[in-house]
């Protein structure tokens, strides 16, 4: 495994211990948000949404 690959589990790893869900668009890491006092995850790339 190199140094790339090794970058990258270690990444999945992290995401899946904080439970940060990747947006369905861009595949990018959501953010958490909040719209109309209800907590959801959003995409800072394409600014998609999804239930938290």
């Amino acid at each position: 495994m190199d140094d790339l690959d090794r970058q990258r589990e270690l990444r999945r790893l992290r995401d899946e211990v904080l439970s940060t869900p990747n947006c369905l668009r861009c595949v990018q890491r959501m953010e958490p948000a909040e719209v109309d006092g209800e907590p959801i995850w959003q995409c800072p790339e394409c600014g998609a949404t999804r239930s938290a």
